[in-house]
């Protein structure tokens, strides 16, 4: 664990100038990406290193072999970077009076598996300067590689700030603190629930209004189609009784119903936001932004009063929170403790290894179009809409923006500029000129200036123009050009919606996005696919989620797989039956709260695809113990793969032989707080899988007898 960071602030602002990150996005030979989020507009370069032991393994292979091509002649001296970018010349967007976030996207034709070094040279120093704790082991630069292979990925979802789990991201970082560049994974997947916005300890949800002031993020109008109508302004929330603990009053109901319940009851109000944990759920779009600065980086928590609340006797807009209330912050702030000292390697992994994203529901809110009638529910409702809108903004912003850059065009990042800001202002930077001739030369070749908005509440009109443009895009999805090729589905906007019942469960994908999946697999040996949710999940659970179903409730146990649509589950199993379909499937999923590893086959076919679904859920959440081991049991005494109810079952085609954690003699789904470790070999197929726990304990998942 790293304490004692100490951060240098910026020259323009009495904030540290770097707020979260970087964050390593996409990595290939002609693009790397940085995401970062600033106090002051960056100024400055940003240089790529050969590495220096890659250096000597080059001048010792020289040695051994007597052997030296005019390539490697050419290569720059250790200390001098082979690439060099202005920091002026990348995208920022201005999200507050003291807040920027900037994704850098260095171009060019780089080195594949070669150890190579990164640095950002600001106004305010290098990247060690700013944040000494970002490079492992005395390190001058932070070291990665561009990997041609996905053959070693880390993987995993659900980061629950407040869970009293351990968070594996710590493990995660002191495993890669003892490996070599060469040995570390090639990426780390982030498979949703990056953040819990319907979620939210007591604690963070007060420093989250404190880092809104602290930066000057953006205010909003709110309509007044919520529970409280008095409530039309993200000030006027913040300051009003319900902002803490609270909120769950605040929020929309709808009374459209199809339920059985309802039906006897067609007056009952229903919450649109369907959480059970709900009562701090995230509104505005500042509040989504600044929990990701809180959740990625130890940086704000040093600025903000943790005590503040209890210093105001629990008072919050002229309420006294109950003993309750107080209570559940005071256990809640002992749990954020932890997570917060954790944040210092947080931030270092992700500066290290590189990170892709997808969301999952509760990105956005829970159970995010689960069903047509939620998202009609939400359609009808103007203040549901912009909270969703919200959440997907930041989404974009904070993680969907560094995984595909290309998919978001000019006129695209315009508008999320023009979100933000009033009128612009230039501001030369002459003393930041002197003091470094390399940024001097860089300031001469982008203008030597700086352009700096006045920051104000966000107009409606442009709001809902954006949240608009959100809601019809529709390239979340992306691949990673690796061997295997890595598939990231879009599990949550592009669902093929039921026909017959407002409250059926959408599938997941719609027709449209299942071919052009299929698409993707063509002429590929082996592929690894990303799906939020598993596509072969626990059968007794999803008997469960089906029983809720039929009465009417899916969302009372989260009545969401891809089984549960008969379009979208016979389409799935239509495209892995397929003969031009790769040999070797790797199928990565999340969401669940615990972890399993299944092999599957097709059932009477002698050339059958080798199908592997590996689930890691969550980073740092857990189902609960008793009710998991109930249903462990169960779905083992029912769904053996010799069992005749398997041919009830849409999946009947498909025989799934189910791995036992190594920890384990009856069970096979494991409940801990973890991260996976996937190894494949050179055909594809799952060399090793394992999970590695926040206390630092490893699990394996061997292969079956």
């Amino acid at each position: 664990m790293i304490l004692g960071t100490v951060l240098k602030p910026s020259t323009t602002s009495p904030l540290p100038l770097l707020l979260a990150g970087p964050i390593l996005r996409k990595t290939t030979a002609t693009e790397v990406v940085l995401w970062l989020a600033t106090s002051s507009p960056l100024v400055g370069r940003a240089d790529l290193y050969i590495s220096e032991t890659e250096h000597i393994r080059e001048t010792e292979h020289s040695r051994e072999t007597g052997f030296s091509n005019e390539k490697e002649h050419s290569e720059p001296k250790q200390d001098q970077p082979f690439y060099t970018s202005s920091l002026e010349e990348h995208d920022s967007i201005q999200i507050g009076t003291h807040a920027w976030v900037t994704l850098i996207r260095l171009q060019g034709e780089f080195p594949t598996n070669t150890l190579l070094e990164y640095d950002i040279h600001t106004e305010s120093g290098s990247l060690k300067e700013l944040a000494p704790h970002l490079v492992y082991n005395g390190k001058s630069r932070v070291e990665f590689k561009i990997s041609t292979s996905a053959d070693y990925i880390l993987h995993g979802s659900c980061r629950n700030p407040h869970h009293p789990s351990k968070d594996s991201l710590v493990a995660a970082d002191n495993k890669i603190a003892d490996q070599s560049v060469a040995e570390r994974p090639d990426m780390l997947m982030m498979s949703g629930d990056q953040i819990y916005a319907d979620h939210v300890a007591g604690p963070t949800l007060d420093a989250i209004q404190q880092v809104i002031q602290l930066l000057g993020l953006v205010g909003e109008s709110l309509p007044t189609d919520s529970q409280i109508k008095q409530i039309n302004s993200s000030d006027a929330l913040y300051s009003s009784e319900y902002h803490l603990y609270q909120r769950h009053h605040y929020l929309p109901h709808h009374t459209a119903s199809e339920s059985m319940i309802d039906k006897f009851f067609p007056n009952r109000g229903v919450p649109i936001f369907s959480s059970t944990d709900y009562e701090n759920h995230l509104v505005t779009l500042s509040e989504f932004i600044a929990m990701y600065l809180l959740v990625w980086s130890p940086t704000l928590w040093q600025c903000v009063n943790r005590e503040r609340l209890i210093e105001n006797n629990f008072t919050q807009g002229g309420r006294q929170l109950t003993p309750t209330e107080q209570q559940q912050w005071r256990n809640e702030s002992v749990i954020m403790d932890e997570f917060i000292a954790g944040l210092p390697q947080v931030q270092r992994l992700f500066a290290h290894i590189p990170t892709y994203m997808i969301f999952d529901d509760h990105d956005v809110t829970d159970d995010w179009n689960l069903t047509v009638g939620w998202e009609h529910a939400v359609d009808h409702n103007q203040f549901a809409t912009q909270v969703i809108g919200n959440g997907l903004a930041a989404y974009w912003m904070c993680q969907g923006w560094g995984n595909k850059p290309e998919s978001f065009d000019e006129t695209f990042i315009e508008q999320a500029k023009q979100l933000f800001v009033d009128q612009p202002r230039i501001i030369k930077q002459a003393h930041i000129v002197e003091k470094n001739k390399n940024i001097e030369q860089a300031h001469n070749e982008a203008g030597n200036a700086v352009t700096i908005h006045s920051v104000s509440n966000i107009e409606p009109d442009k709001h809902q123009a954006f949240i608009e443009m959100l809601s019809r895009f529709e390239e979340w999805h992306y691949t990673i050009d690796t061997s295997p090729k890595v598939i990231v589905l879009d599990t949550r906007t592009r669902r093929w919606r039921s026909e017959s019942r407002m409250n059926k469960p959408s599938g997941l994908m719609d027709w449209e996005a299942l071919i052009e999946f299929q698409h993707q697999l063509m002429n590929q040996d082996k592929v690894v696919i990303v799906s939020a949710a598993p596509m072969f999940g626990v059968k007794f659970i999803e008997t469960l989620q089906k029983m809720a179903t039929t009465i009417g409730k899916p969302l009372v146990i989260d009545a969401e797989n891809w089984m549960a649509h008969p379009g979208s589950a016979n389409t799935l199993i239509s495209i892995f039956t397929h003969t031009k379909t790769p040999t070797n499937f790797v199928v990565l999923s999340g969401d669940v709260h615990y972890s399993f590893a299944y092999d599957i086959k097709l059932r009477y076919r002698r050339n059958s695809p080798n199908i592997y679904q590996i689930t890691c859920s969550g980073i740092k959440n857990q189902f609960p113990a008793s009710l998991l081991k109930f249903c462990d049991v169960w779905d083992r005494l029912l769904y053996s793969p010799r069992s005749v109810l398997n041919y009830f079952t849409k999946r009947k085609r498909l025989k799934i032989e189910k791995r036992s954690p190594d920890n384990q003699t009856f069970y096979r789904l494991s409940n801990r707080s973890a991260i996976g470790e996937l190894r494949l070999d050179t055909d594809g197929k799952p060399q090793s899988i394992t999970t590695l726990s926040g206390d630092g304990k490893i699990t394996r998942f061997p292969e079956p007898d």
